[in-house]
């Protein structure tokens, strides 16, 4: 199975994503993270499932956009977060292991 790789963006291009209208998902990984490995092959159809009802995805690096972490509040990764309207609403992941299976289920209750 594929890793998913994520795009690394800036600071101000992330923030144009989390800060449009509608439902926004930003995913935060780094490369060195162990648990982040874990979940990478299942992130693509997690994002395919995220963005078939119209939200928006955006990948953040821990590292390249530690100002964004820093910001929303998370300190664990990997993180899957969801905004609404430019606010954070809600988010899985707080630097444990994630179960694909019960993030695929965040997405259908929170973000579908």
């Amino acid at each position: 199975m594929e890793l998913y790789k994520p795009e690394v963006v800036s600071n101000d291009a992330v923030r144009e994503v989390i800060g449009k209208p509608g439902k926004n998902v930003m995913f935060l990984t780094a490369d060195w993270c162990g648990d982040c490995k874990a979940i990478k092959p299942f992130v693509q159809k997690i994002k395919n499932l995220a963005t078939s009802e119209g939200a928006t995805w955006v990948d953040a690096d821990r590292d390249a956009n530690i100002d964004i972490a820093t910001e929303q509040g998370l300190r664990g990764i990997p993180a899957f977060v969801l905004f609404e309207d430019g606010k954070q609403v809600d988010h899985i992941g707080n630097g444990e292991r994630l179960n694909p299976n019960d993030v695929i289920d965040w997405v259908n209750n929170k973000v579908l």
